[in-house]
């Protein structure tokens, strides 16, 4: 009888984690829009010449989607892309100016965002909202005719490797629908460089410049298997 009823407390015990596995492991997909926001800018030379050459991304619109498979309630693990439809803005010298440099004004221009991150919720597993950080590496390129002239590539060195920090707060509306916030922060060095230094364009050569690009967004998360 005392067999029977550790067999049956064992049954239930194991069917109890199992049940709770499936109930803490899930697939979420989050389409979001937000606003991009580069607090840097992308590249400088003020050194050595009477000109001084900035350009900077302009803050826009930024859309993108998050991917996360989350193995309990504390950790999991989230792929993620990002688009901003940045104009580029340039900015000839302040005693000086070069008639060659192609950004004189802004342009057309994109940065686009690619990045794994860990993620771990902040706040207690019995509360229905979450606050959440996410860290981990991220890939950042940028393209546009603001980098070319006359069809021509002006500048390389568009693709850089960094890191992204995030921090999420997540609002339920339903048992598998949820609204989210997030405010996230990619940082890299910028290492622009004229692409033919051989023109009246190759005395000036930009310095490695850290970036902060922040984007804010709001999105609309999705879970498709609990």
């Amino acid at each position: 009888m005392r067999l029977n009823r550790s067999l049956l407390l064992v049954g239930i015990l194991a069917a109890s984690a199992a049940g709770a596995q499936q109930t803490n492991r899930r697939f979420v997909i989050t389409p979001y829009a937000g606003a991009f926001v580069p607090a840097t800018r992308l590249a400088e030379f003020t050194e050595g010449v009477t000109s001084t050459l900035s350009i900077k991304q302009r803050s826009a619109l930024a859309l993108g989607a998050n991917a996360s498979y989350w193995f309990n309630d504390l950790a999991g693990f989230e792929i993620g892309g990002a688009w901003a439809f940045s104009d580029a803005t340039g900015s000839p010298g302040l005693s000086g100016e070069i008639p060659t440099f192609p950004l004189t004004g802004p342009h057309s221009a994109y940065v686009a965002f690619g990045s794994a991150k860990l993620m771990v919720n902040l706040l207690k597993v019995t509360e229905r909202s979450a606050l959440r950080l996410g860290v981990g590496p991220a890939i950042i390129t940028r393209g546009g005719n603001a980098f070319k002239h006359r069809d021509q590539t002006v500048f390389e060195g568009l693709t850089d490797v960094g890191g992204v920090v995030s921090l999420c707060s997540r609002i339920p509306m339903t048992d598998f629908l949820s609204l989210r916030l997030r405010a996230e922060n990619y940082m890299y060095p910028a290492k622009m460089k004229f692409a033919n230094p051989d023109n009246v364009l190759g005395e000036y050569q930009f310095k490695s410049r850290l970036q902060n690009d922040l984007i804010f967004s709001a999105g609309l998360q999705m879970v498709f298997w609990r």
